[in-house]
């Protein structure tokens, strides 16, 4: 299970990720329907999503590649956004959804970038009455999916937290900074080299580079009111199966990419995790929930000056 979440999470921290996976698995749909998600009918394609609370914004998450949300919120014990949802639903609406690919939601018959999922989501939101405005949380791959739609919709979107969040040109960059290919090489070196495949992204079918492609002139954001949450920084270890330059090369990569993301807006703010590994909402939940709340406060605050 280690090693498999580091695959999943290689686009976004994986130095982080080999250190820090998911408490279970998360990519298994549940197999019967989870307690207050429901079906959303959008474009021929099923889609489950589940909202709760009161009031605006509303906050929208974006969870992490290969992760069914319904499946978190199906455990027993509630961890990460199945944990952070009923605090965020005490201050105002939140909503999770599993993406097309995900749970219990229609399987993906071609393969995606983030913009189709923003597409697709803005069509759910708007099937659904879900209105904007909208902060939205994104976690790992679910920091592009975020940005995409934060780029595409912008004026429906108030606010924006990545969380460890992926960048589109990782797998490029990451390429560039390893040392030249070798025929031994493992598995897992390989997968950090080529990006994981469709089985391991959990049915997601995502395109890595053609999202890179479609995102070189749609970074910007403009002045949306901008987060990034970032994981603290991994020491090497020889726990690690990677060779030590790799743990070097590749962490170097990751928090210059998400200096990076912090330039994306004109109104940001870069906070480096204490003690969080790359699943930030499971290791710090509060560090997260902060910053989504201080993010819809600030969305109110600027509504009522301009009433």
């Amino acid at each position: 299970m280690r090693w498999t979440m580091a695959i999943l999470s290689l686009l976004v921290a994986p130095l982080a990720a080999l250190a820090n996976p998911s408490p279970s698995p998360a990519s298994t749909p549940p197999v019967t329907a989870t307690v207050g998600f429901r079906d959303a009918q959008v474009e021929g394609l099923t889609i489950r999503y589940y909202c709760q609370g009161a009031g605006r914004p509303t906050v929208i998450i974006e969870q992490g590649g290969g992760i069914s949300l319904e499946a978190v919120f199906s455990w027993k014990q509630p961890v990460g956004w199945a944990a952070l949802a009923p605090k965020i639903a005490s201050q105002t609406r939140v909503c999770v959804y599993d993406r097309v690919g995900l749970g219990r939601s229609s399987k993906a018959e071609r393969s995606r970038t983030s913009f189709d999922v923003a597409t697709d989501l803005h069509a759910l939101l708007g099937r659904e009455k879900i209105a904007p405005p909208y902060v939205f949380a994104g976690q790992s791959l679910g920091g592009m999916n975020a940005l995409a739609f934060a780029n595409r919709y912008r004026d429906e979107v108030v606010g924006l937290v990545l969380i460890d969040s992926s960048h589109p040109q990782q797998l490029q960059r990451i390429n560039a900074a390893l040392p030249p290919r070798q025929p031994e090489e493992s598995a897992l070196m390989r997968g950090f080299r080529d990006g994981p495949d469709r089985t391991a992204m959990g049915g997601e079918w995502f395109d890595f580079a053609k999202n890179g492609e479609q995102f070189m002139d749609n970074m910007s954001i403009g002045s949306l009111p901008l987060i990034v949450l970032t994981a603290t920084p991994q020491e090497p270890s020889d726990k690690n199966p990677l060779p030590r330059e790799w743990q070097i090369a590749i962490e170097q990569v990751h928090q210059q990419l998400q200096r990076e993301l912090v330039t994306v807006s004109t109104e940001s703010k870069h906070i480096v995790a204490t003690k969080a590994g790359h699943n930030i909402q499971l290791d710090e939940p509060q560090l997260v929930l902060d910053a989504i709340t201080s993010l819809v406060v600030r969305a109110r605050e600027a509504g009522a000056a301009a009433r």
